[in-house]
């Protein structure tokens, strides 16, 4: 009988063992931990490799947050903005080149952004901050702090420390180089510039004096003598956008102390011009003081656009 009981039992078929497996959030918990450690490994291998890079630059490099290098080119002037550099909340525009570690060039762009808070690489924030107008400089920075885990398709690799050839302007929209200005603490003539070369470009526009520039738009064949009649059909508009209005008015060419300064002057260096456009500084239009009673501020750029019609010719359009 025991006999009997033993082999019954003995027969008796084990029971299942309880498979555990991780959670969800284990198994996250389990990558996210193994990403820290070859993230933070990457890191330092990344810094490391710059290390190596600047070991054999002779020059001073200083070292921001995350760990980029920043060495500015001493030698460029700041564009007539002494003593500024960018802060939060100011609009910078960069002009940059990435390269890799070893010299291979592998993207460029423009970018214009608010330091601090523009959705461009921290990298560039960081560096924006130790940088003034038309600042030249090299920046050195482990991906982390530029452009990550996703590089740019095509171009740049992901995890890819870079090297970036950087050309920082003040932005022409920032506000408050605009209201500095207004209160005469920057120079009008920067702020055109500036604006000018970032909108129509350097290579279209004829620079007659300091603080007026000009585009010719078409011509007649011959010159526009000196004594000829002409009617003079003006679009006048501040830079800033806060004023505009149409005007026309007879005017004898050469004739002078009739139009602003800036139009004289384009007038003169152009008699060729059927329709051209001006930029000025305001000494050199309605003056420093702008003109209140019409709405154009103190010291504010404007903009003229003219076209130029030979009253002989109104006649002969006329009579045909």
């Amino acid at each position: 009988m025991i006999f009997s009981v033993a082999l019954v039992l003995g027969c008796v078929e084990p029971q299942p063992q309880t498979l555990t497996l991780p959670s969800i959030s284990d198994r996250n918990r389990e990558v996210r931990k193994a990403m820290v450690g070859f993230n933070e490994a990457q890191f330092k291998k990344e810094c490391a490799a710059i290390d190596e890079v600047l070991l054999g630059i002779d020059l001073q490099v200083d070292t921001l947050a995350g760990n980029v290098r920043l060495v500015v080119d001493t030698n460029h002037r700041s564009g007539g903005l002494e003593g500024w550099n960018a802060s939060a909340g100011q609009r910078v525009v960069w002009d940059w080149q990435a390269f890799s570690l070893d010299g291979q060039a592998l993207a460029q762009g423009r970018d214009e952004f608010e330091v601090e808070r523009g959705s461009v690489p921290q990298a560039f924030h960081e560096a924006a901050k130790h940088l003034g107008h038309k600042a030249k400089a090299d920046v050195w920075s482990p991906s982390l702090s530029a452009f990550g885990v996703r590089g740019i398709p095509g171009q740049i690799l992901p995890y890819t420390p870079v090297r970036l050839k950087v050309l920082q302007t003040r932005s022409a929209q920032d506000t408050s180089w605009i209201g500095g200005m207004h209160r005469g603490n920057w120079s009008e003539k920067i702020w055109l510039e500036t604006a000018l070369m970032s909108t129509v470009g350097q290579d279209d526009l004829m620079q007659l004096d300091q603080g007026v520039w000009c585009m010719v738009h078409r011509e007649w064949e011959q010159s526009l003598e000196d004594g000829m009649s002409v009617l003079l059909k003006i679009h006048t508009a501040t830079m800033t956008g806060s004023f505009e209005r149409e005007t026309q008015m007879e005017w004898s060419m050469g004739t002078p102390n009739q139009l602003v300064e800036a139009l004289e002057r384009a007038l003169s260096a152009k008699p060729r011009s059927r329709r051209l456009t001006v930029w000025s500084i305001s000494d050199c239009a309605f003056g420093t003081d702008g003109s209140p009673e019409i709405g154009i501020p103190s010291r504010t750029p404007l903009r003229f656009d003219v076209e130029i019609l030979p009253f002989q010719e109104l006649v002969l359009s006329k009579n045909n």
